[in-house]
């Protein structure tokens, strides 16, 4: 194995040092995060759109909001990482088809508050029917004991429908008053249209829960348009943690997208990566001087409650077992006939952070279409590679490279990699052939990125970028990671053409951040789901008190 030379006793990574610990609260504190969704219940399946305000303090820095969904004892079900814009971050947590019915809890967080001190979390309820059971005689609710919080604060809002009953489909026309609402210094609301739950609405809402403070190692980091990857290395003989261990990380979305990290006393590294949307292929992998083997995981990203939330048994009424049908079986007809809507999978995009490869401008790059066909590297290193010496011994294959400036080969091994990845056997390169490479760059001197020298650089390109080759190197840890969620727009606002020989099985009809500065106007159509609409306005003060007020339409 190749030994890359470093300073064990330097600072690693170079964010750490813009890192400020004193700044760590003892005392509990609101998040400054007020989280909104536009549903108050949904059936398994569904995708749930939130919208999250917050108020940054002076010298919060964090743009990067978390969101996570969990069931009453903080066990994690889904989340999502949401850049803010305006003071507001906007995405989708989808909910498991098998998710079983019950109360779940929305909540919202910078991942630096996991570390720094006591927060009021808000944990805003979800009510979930699974769509595969439609018998539900009773259900587990909020306990009363619970903080549960509606409302701080009576805005004053007036809304005006016209009427309160209406027909399937028919359209809604709503004059809302926001006077008073701006002269409070409220700038913006949330208004929403929503199919009502009875059940929810009596029990569920707004509780706030103290924080756990976090005692995984993850720096009070404050998130700036990028997002923190952290994890931890240890060994798989003994079970110690990796100190002082070289953690490679390699993208295979971007193969010129190289960074590594020297692991602390607990084995712990941290990784930022800046503007990168979507899902991204990470690889890691874990190197020292000793050349021992490591495991490495990531850590996952949540944040913990010091307690759970308490819970209690409702024996459903007869119409609120009536409405958990209805609801169930108009799920399945929206699948049906194609009505439900989930956001593809998202494509990885990022801002390159290189405009060139991490290790510079090569000696040479190769491209092995130009050439005949060569049927191995062998072959390969000895007719196109200058400077390459290629050595088979037995079964065991060498490599080395001239040092141009000392005009001598190196002593060590080149940085060897596969389309961006380090790799540290050479028979995987042995059996490549002019049919398998694309083009090859390498470095005939010297190279330093960071504290890590390279004794020359070799860097092979492959026509197929699947990586298939990576099963054959052992060390290796490859994960798909969601990064932050692209923006996106629920499919019920979007204009849809009219079609009577579809149902429209709609449960959710308005959901938009709008501006105070002048009354509004909403109009939306209503769906062939009868029952209870309720119409709503929300927001938060700027002393960040919550607030919720609403107007309840039917549909008969």
């Amino acid at each position: 194995m190749m030994k890359i030379k470093f300073n064990k006793y330097i600072l690693t990574l170079f964010f750490l040092t813009l890192i400020h610990l004193g700044f760590a609260q003892t005392e509990k504190i609101r998040s400054g995060l007020s989280l909104f969704a536009d549903r108050e219940f949904c059936i398994s399946g569904d995708t749930l759109w939130f919208k999250v305000a917050h108020k940054n303090g002076k010298d919060e820095k964090s743009n990067i909001v978390h969101v996570q969904l969990t069931n009453a004892t903080g066990s994690l079900i889904s989340s999502a990482v949401k850049k803010s814009v305006g003071g507001w971050a906007e995405g989708y947590i989808y909910v498991p088809d098998s998710l079983s019915s019950g109360v779940y809890f929305l909540s919202a967080f910078f991942n630096s508050q996991r570390t720094n001190g006591k927060h009021d979390i808000q944990l805003r309820s979800v009510f979930v029917y699974n769509r595969f059971r439609q018998v539900i005689s009773e259900f587990p609710v909020p306990a009363k004991t619970g903080i549960r919080e509606n409302e701080y604060y009576q805005p004053g809002v007036a809304i005006k429908p016209g009427k309160s009953l209406f027909k399937p489909r028919e359209k809604v026309t709503a004059d809302i008053d926001l006077k008073r609402i701006k002269s409070a210094g409220i700038k913006q609301v949330v208004m929403k249209a929503a199919y009502l739950d009875e059940l929810a609405e009596e029990t569920g809402g707004n509780f706030y829960f103290s924080s756990f403070e976090s005692d995984s190692g993850a720096p009070p980091f404050e998130e700036s348009d990028g997002i923190l990857i952290s994890g931890k290395v240890v060994s798989p003989v003994s079970g110690n943690n990796g100190k002082n261990v070289v953690v490679l990380f390699s993208l295979l979305n971007d193969p010129q997208y190289f960074d590594y990290y020297i692991t602390d006393s607990h084995g712990l590294f941290h990784f930022f990566l800046k503007n990168a949307i979507g899902a991204g292929e990470i690889v890691l992998q874990a190197i020292s001087e000793s050349g021992e083997e490591w495991e490495v995981s990531l850590e996952t990203v949540k944040m913990d409650t010091s307690e759970p939330v308490k819970l209690e048994n409702r024996l459903l009424t007869p119409g609120q077992m009536n409405f958990v049908e209805e609801i169930v079986d108009a799920a399945f007809y929206s699948r049906l006939f194609g009505e439900s809507y989930t956001p593809r999978f998202p494509e990885f995009k990022m801002t390159p952070r290189f405009k060139m490869p991490f290790y510079g401008n090569p000696y040479d790059r190769v491209v092995l279409s130009d050439f005949i066909e060569l049927s191995d590297f062998q072959e390969i290193s000895r007719e196109l590679l200058h400077g390459v010496q290629y050595r088979e011994r037995g079964n065991d294959v060498t490599l080395r490279m001239l040092n141009l400036d000392a005009n001598q080969y190196f002593e060590n091994q080149p940085f060897r990699l596969i389309n961006g990845i380090p790799v540290f056997r050479n028979s995987l390169l042995a059996p490549m052939g002019s049919d398998e490479i694309d083009y090859i760059d390498y470095v005939l001197e010297d190279r330093v990125f960071g504290d890590l020298r390279f004794s020359g650089v070799l860097a092979v390109y492959l026509k197929d970028r699947s990586n298939g080759w990576m099963a054959r190197q052992s060390n290796l840890f490859r994960f798909i990671l969601p990064l932050l969620q692209p923006d996106n727009t629920p499919s019920y606002m979007e204009v849809r053409p009219v079609d009577e020989n579809i149902p429209d099985l709609r449960r959710v009809f308005y959901w938009q951040l709008h501006a105070t500065d002048n009354n509004l106007q909403i109009e939306f159509s209503l769906s062939d789901v009868k029952g209870k609409v309720k119409l709503s306005v929300e927001g938060v003060t700027p002393e960040g008190k919550m607030f919720n007020a609403s107007e309840i339409i039917e549909v008969k």
